[in-house]
């Protein structure tokens, strides 16, 4: 049986989905995540915690990483780390990447998933775009990222992607600076496991919005534009913040609207969770950026372009079709099970571990898996 390693940190359950549902389809996937996340998303195995003394952490992660070559056939990364290294740090060791270099050289596939800040280059970002959260009064790291992160992100992906078979990236924008990426759907909710909530019908429409990091999601500016709005308008606002994800889902259930984030141009893993439950949600989308996306994908996204620039009219033109909501529900709901559907994701995903030369084949599942709804349809 072939045996699998995702690590080293859930960063928004993406690897653990995608693990779970790699062992319904017949293979042994683990997760191992050096330290534990404040979302509390689980793993299979952690090493340390944060209060663990610094010598210690690397301690135990030597160990994992010179372990894990010998003990597993496929390695897949995430957020610009491996066990040994990643962007945001270099300990000055000669063992950085050890466990990179060391897979690689026994032959073993190695498969990346960029995630945000692990390779967003806030530097070419402030410049591109007129809307992004790489910039000052933005971004708290702005200029931390300027003067010390970009550097680490440009040596990581010029020492460790260059091991890959394939490397991913989850927003559009980072296809601009990932070299030889592909972009990769969210693959972070297991839609199965997510009722979907019928809209209500009566009283003020309640808005939810988790502004898990304010000055990368735009929080001040969706917060200024509702309270625009609040003069002529009735509905109840509702911040999910200081919340375990087992907290923050049951919150996400109450939503009429969700607004995900105004600036990264592109919505997050909150929004594919509030799609599965069947909740409108409205998003920043860059279009600028489309073309690192399936034009498939880009044809069926049911999410509500909301621009930074004019929020509140954005946000005023939803809240006047109050009629079309049940609709954008069902819309919504059917995207994810079919963009956002870890199953088919993961099925692609053990296809490239088996035959890492060979094409990513999530496209070619989700269109006969969609053959016969079409079939029936007509």
């Amino acid at each position: 049986m072939m045996r699998i390693l995702h690590a080293p940190a859930n960063i928004g359950n993406q690897p653990w989905v995608l693990s779970r549902y790699e062992r319904q389809l017949g293979v042994a996937s683990d997760l191992l995540s050096t330290y534990r996340t404040s979302f509390a998303y689980a793993a299979d195995r952690v090493l340390t915690r944060v209060e663990d003394p610094w010598e210690a952490q690397l301690r135990a992660r030597l160990l994992a990483g010179l372990q894990a070559p010998l003990d597993y056939d496929a390695f897949h990364f995430y957020f610009g780390q491996t066990m040994l290294g990643g962007w945001n740090e270099d300990n000055g060791s000669d063992y950085r990447y050890l466990d990179l270099e060391l897979a690689h050289h026994l032959g073993k596939p190695i498969v990346f998933t960029m995630q945000g800040c692990d390779a967003r280059l806030a530097g070419e970002s402030s410049v591109r775009y007129a809307h992004t959260p790489c910039r000052d009064g933005a971004c708290t790291l702005f200029a931390e990222c300027v003067s010390k992160y970009d550097a680490g992100r440009r040596r990581f992906m010029a020492e460790a992607l260059p091991k890959a078979d394939k490397v991913f990236f989850l927003n559009p924008e980072l296809g601009h600076y990932v070299p030889n990426g592909q972009f990769l759907p969210y693959a972070s909710v297991d839609i199965a496991k997510i009722a979907v909530y019928q809209q209500r019908v009566d009283g003020p429409p309640r808005i939810v919005h988790a502004p898990t990091n304010a000055s990368i999601k735009g929080t001040s500016a969706i917060l200024a534009a509702l309270e625009e709005l609040r003069r002529e308008r009735e509905f109840e606002l509702l911040l999910v913040q200081n919340m375990t994800h087992v907290e923050a889902m049951r919150v996400y259930g109450t939503a009429d609207l969700v607004i995900d984030q105004v600036l990264a141009g592109w919505y997050g893993g909150f929004a594919v969770e509030a799609m599965a439950m069947g909740k409108p949600v409205l998003c920043y989308l860059r279009e600028e950026d489309f073309d690192q996306v399936p034009a498939e994908l880009i044809a069926d996204l049911p999410i509500r372009n909301i621009r930074p620039d004019r929020l509140a009219d954005d946000i005023d033109v939803v809240l006047d079709r109050h009629s079309e909501w049940r609709d954008w529900s069902q819309r919504s709901r059917q995207f994810v099970e079919k963009w956002h559907n870890p199953r088919f994701i993961a099925a692609a995903m053990i296809d490239l571990y088996r035959d890492p030369k060979g094409p990513f084949t999530l496209l070619d599942r989700i269109a006969v898996a969609e053959a016969p709804a079409e079939a029936a349809r007509q």
